[in-house]
């Protein structure tokens, strides 16, 4: 499956961009972080969060791989305004490699 997917982040959030252009579909709210090197790290997910309310706001919460465990989240004001989400996506990511760069080899 990772074969034909070109990883390019340290740290990346598969199923976002199709989630976005979705118009924030629900059902398509997740997937896996992977790093570059294709380690499945957990996933990620949008809860809290009404795609039929403009001003909807909603939490990224990234789960542990193999476990109901979340581990970081990040609360964005509503996902129209790209500030909010884009500097909460920016932040969890960032948080994401930092705990990851910090686990035992």
């Amino acid at each position: 499956m990772l074969a034909y997917m070109e990883l390019i982040y340290p740290i990346n959030f598969v199923g976002h961009d199709e989630w976005m252009e979705s118009e924030y579909a629900l059902d398509l709210a997740g997937g896996d972080v992977i790093t570059r090197d294709g380690e499945v790290l957990g996933s990620w997910r949008v809860v809290e969060y009404d795609p039929e309310d403009d001003q909807s706001s909603g939490r990224y919460e990234f789960v542990l791989d193999g476990q109901d465990v979340v581990l970081l989240t990040g609360e964005f004001a509503h996902l129209d305004y790209r500030i909010s989400r884009g500097l909460v996506l920016s932040t969890l990511t960032r948080e994401i490699r930092e705990w990851h760069e910090a686990q035992p080899t």
